[in-house]
C-alpha cells in the first residue's frame, strides 16, 4: 500500500506527459478559470506566472497564411477562424508591443480600466481580447495543425525553432505555453491559511489546484528543456538544414544532461513536432543514433578520401566531428556499407 502511494504521484505526471496536447491545454483553461485560481492570482498574488528564457510566441501566431492550413475539418471551424480573424484585427489596433505586454505576457497588479487606458480600447474590447487569447491557447493545435503522421502516430506541433536577435528561440503556437511556468508563494499561502482567509471548502480544494499546477509545470518545463536542448545540440542542421550535420543524440544522454527520467524523454517526444527554418520536424528526429551517423559519417570521409584512409580516418573522425570510434567500429561500419578496406581501395587507384 505505501508503495503504490509512492508510486501515484509519478503515475499521474506520466499520465500529464502522455497527454494530447489538446486536453493538456483544455486541463490549463480548466484550472486558470476556476474561482480559487483566480483568487489566488489576481487577489491574493499567491500564484504568478514565470517566462521561460528564450521563449516566446511564434511570430507565425497571427499570420493570415497559416488559416489556409488550419484543420477545418475540426467541430466548429468557422467560428474558430472566425475568431482568430478577430483576435488578429484587435491585436493590429493595439500593437505588437502593447499586445504582449498587456495581453500574453500583463503585470498582475494592472485592472481592466487600466489597461484599456492604456491601449485606447473599451473595457469590452479588453475583455474580448482576454478571452480570444484563452481560446486561442487552447485550439492552437486547430490553427497549426501538424503535417506529420500517419495511421500509427498523431503528431501535435507545438512550437516552432525560429531565428532571434542572439540565436534560435522557442516561439510556442499556444499563448498558454509562452506564459511559463507558474511560481507558488507557498509561505504566504500558509500565512493565509494560518489567517484564516479562506473557507473550509476552499482549503479543502487548494491541495488538488496546487497538484494541478505542478503538473502542469513538470509537463512545460520537460518539453521546454528538451527543446532547449535540441537547440544547443542540433545548432549546425538548424543553421544549414543538412539532414547530415545532425548529431548522434540519445534519450539516455538526454536524460543525464537534464537530470530528468529517460522515461520522461521518451514521453515527451512521443507525438510531437517543431517547424524549423528547413520544415517541420518530429522532435524524435532530432535524436538519431549513434551507430546510424558514424556509418553516414564513415561513408562520407571515404567518399571524399585522397587516398585511401585506415588510422587517418579515426583520427579525422575524431577530431573534426568530436566522435571516438575504434578500428573493429571502423571495420565494422564498412563492412555494412560494403565498402573494402584500404588496402584493396589503394590497389584499385582509392576507388571504392
Amino acid at each position: 500500500m505505501r508503495q503504490e502511494m509512492r508510486l501515484s504521484p509519478l503515475m499521474e505526471q506520466a499520465q500529464v506527459l502522455e497527454m494530447p496536447e489538446n486536453d493538456f491545454l483544455r486541463l490549463v483553461k480548466e484550472v486558470e478559470q476556476s474561482p480559487l485560481f483566480r483568487r489566488l492570482f489576481e487577489r491574493e498574488r499567491v500564484v504568478r506566472r514565470e517566462r521561460l528564457p528564450g521563449t516566446d510566441v511564434s511570430r507565425r501566431l497571427f499570420e493570415t497564411e497559416a488559416m489556409a492550413a488550419a484543420d477545418t475539418g475540426s467541430f466548429d471551424a468557422e467560428s474558430l477562424l472566425s475568431a482568430r480573424q478577430d483576435l488578429a484585427g484587435l491585436a493590429r489596433k493595439v500593437g505588437p508591443d502593447n499586445f504582449k505586454r498587456y495581453f500574453l505576457y500583463p503585470e498582475p497588479d494592472l485592472s481592466v480600466e487600466e489597461i484599456a487606458d492604456a491601449c485606447g480600447l473599451t473595457v469590452e474590447e479588453v475583455r474580448r481580447i482576454n478571452s480570444l487569447v484563452d481560446d486561442f491557447s487552447v485550439a492552437a493545435e486547430f490553427y497549426h495543425p501538424s503535417a506529420l503522421g500517419d495511421r500509427v502516430v498523431r503528431y501535435s506541433r507545438v512550437a516552432a525553432i525560429e531565428r532571434g536577435p542572439g540565436g534560435f528561440i522557442i516561439g510556442y503556437y499556444s499563448p498558454g505555453h509562452a506564459r511559463g511556468r507558474y511560481t507558488i508563494d507557498y509561505e504566504k499561502l500558509a500565512r493565509l491559511k494560518e489567517a484564516g482567509a479562506f473557507t473550509v471548502a476552499e482549503v479543502r480544494d487548494l491541495g488538488d489546484l496546487l497538484r494541478k499546477l505542478e503538473l502542469i509545470n513538470r509537463r512545460r518545463d520537460t518539453l521546454f528543456r528538451v527543446l532547449e536542448m535540441i537547440i544547443a545540440r542540433q545548432n549546425l542542421y538548424l543553421e544549414t538544414g543538412d539532414p547530415k550535420a545532425l548529431l548522434p543524440f540519445t534519450q539516455r544522454e538526454a536524460a543525464r544532461i537534464t537530470g530528468l527520467a529517460p522515461s520522461s524523454i521518451s514521453r515527451c517526444l512521443t507525438g510531437r513536432s517543431v517547424d524549423t527554418p528547413w520544415g517541420e520536424k518530429a522532435l524524435r528526429d532530432f535524436f538519431p543514433r549513434p551507430r546510424r551517423f558514424r556509418r553516414e559519417l564513415v561513408a562520407r570521409l571515404i567518399a571524399g578520401e585522397e587516398k585511401p584512409l585506415s588510422d587517418e580516418l579515426m583520427r579525422r573522425l575524431r577530431d573534426n566531428f568530436g566522435v571516438t570510434i575504434s578500428r573493429r567500429a571502423v571495420a565494422s561500419l564498412r563492412k555494412e556499407l560494403k565498402i573494402p578496406n584500404s588496402w584493396k581501395r589503394r590497389r584499385v587507384g582509392g576507388g571504392v
